[in-house]
């Protein structure tokens, strides 16, 4: 399943990527692209030197805190949260926050031999730019994993235990240390 993922993922970028190197190769007015660029300059010396401009980690992320299954987990502004997973809709031991198809981070309820398992070929398979993410404490649930690919494709894998329960998360579309992540992990509650 994860395969298929993968080369859909891979499909959607390729067609995006076609899609700008055709738009980059038509006959573009030029004199469109240097007002355009003269706007750029023009915006940034209005621009008082003496405020930084906000970056994406400045930002505080906002959104809904919801419940379903043992989870309650802040769903930002403009994603969603999908109950369940594609074999079981209505399972409470799966969910995903979701902000786009190429982008979400996924809650599971496993036994720990699944787990395991998971991790091991996980781990296995997500070999780009691997890297293994020391041992972290986040919402009183202490994690273990790795995160993988570069700033285009990035991931992670997170592995722990509350409750009693072995708990999964994958973020896909986002690196471990994301404002989006800390802010979806941060506000994780397993029942």
């Amino acid at each position: 399943m994860k395969k298929m993922m993968i080369a859909k993922n891979a499909a959607v970028l390729l067609a995006a990527l076609m899609s700008l190197s055709f738009v980059s190769c038509g006959s573009g007015d030029s004199s469109s692209a240097a007002d355009a660029a003269e706007s750029t300059v023009q915006s940034a010396a209005e621009e008082d030197p003496a405020e930084p401009s906000a970056t994406a980690e400045d930002k505080e992320i906002t959104g809904t805190v919801e419940t379903w299954g043992v989870y309650t987990v802040l769903v930002p502004d403009g994603w969603k949260l999908r109950k369940g997973d594609v074999l079981d809709e209505n399972s409470p031991d799966y969910c995903s926050v979701k902000k786009s198809d190429l982008s979400w981070i996924d809650f599971k309820n496993e036994k720990e031999e699944t787990q395991k398992k998971q991790y091991e070929y996980n781990h296995k398979t997500y070999t780009y730019n691997q890297k293994d993410l020391p041992a972290v404490t986040i919402a009183g649930i202490e994690w273990n994993g790795f995160e993988y690919g570069d700033d285009f494709t990035p991931g992670f894998e997170l592995y722990g235990q509350s409750n009693g329960k072995f708990i999964r998360v994958s973020g896909a579309g986002f690196k471990f240390d994301s404002p989006e992540a800390k802010a979806v992990l941060e506000s994780l509650k397993i029942g």
